[in-house]
């Protein structure tokens, strides 16, 4: 199993763009000083190539060693959720273009949380994706979708990210920005149950059917405690 500690304390901190160049990325941070390259890989990680993109935090690998016995892997990626291309949700095709110019027959790195399960219940593994830069470094793709006001972050399980907080602080940027999913954003007052990891902009969310306690707070608050939109009320 992987583990992103090695890296975590290695961040190139300096600001920049993302761009694309001879099946590489060129790159430096896509936020202000908060930088989503890292300047080595994590200490455990695999290469794949990646052989199809679904949407912004979905894609198929292929492990490395080609042939007729190399196998194919869905992948989520963890820690975040950008929007539904089915569902037509705002910026879920700019999701997916980033993720597919990025990762689509790229060979990528791939590195799981330490101590955390390395598959969800679809049976997909839910990992770290990393790409090469030129100039030296690897770009956490998980990092740069938040970044970029392209995916959400999204916790789930009774285990904390090990950059849980960087996480947060890079969806806080983007918002403060109002870039991407957060062009719009309304600081309006939410519902969230008191352990819940999600919050809810109705009483009548289904999912609070159940609830005889719920805490109101604003969104951006709940945010940046690490709640997530619900989905079932958040379309």
């Amino acid at each position: 199993m992987g583990s992103c500690a090695s890296c975590i304390s290695n961040v190139n901190n300096s600001p920049g763009n993302l761009e694309l160049e001879e099946g590489e990325l060129s790159a430096k941070s896509p936020v202000g000083n908060i930088s989503t390259v890292y300047e080595t890989l994590p200490s455990e990680y695999e290469n794949h190539f990646v052989t199809k993109v679904y949407d912004g935090d979905t894609l198929t690998l292929r492990s490395k060693s080609n042939g007729p016995n190399s196998s194919r892997q869905r992948v989520r990626l963890i820690g975040i959720d950008a929007p539904e291309i089915k569902e037509c949700q705002p910026f879920a095709e700019e999701a997916k273009k980033f993720t597919l110019d990025s990762c689509e027959n790229m060979n990528i790195y791939l590195s799981f949380e330490p101590n955390g399960d390395k598959k969800d219940r679809y049976g997909r593994l839910v990992a770290w994706i990393w790409l090469k830069v030129n100039g030296g470094g690897y770009l956490n793709v998980n990092e740069a979708l938040v970044a970029k006001g392209l995916a959400s972050v999204y916790f789930y399980g009774p285990g904390k990210l090990q950059n849980r907080d960087k996480m947060i602080s890079l969806q806080r940027s983007a918002r403060k920005q109002k870039i991407g999913k957060w062009a719009d954003f309304i600081d309006g007052s939410v519902l969230k149950t008191p352990n819940g990891q999600r919050y809810h902009c109705t009483r009548d969310c289904t999912h609070l059917q159940r609830s005889n306690k719920l805490i109101s707070l604003k969104a951006s608050v709940a945010l940046d405690i690490g709640l997530s939109p619900c989905r079932g009320c958040h379309k």
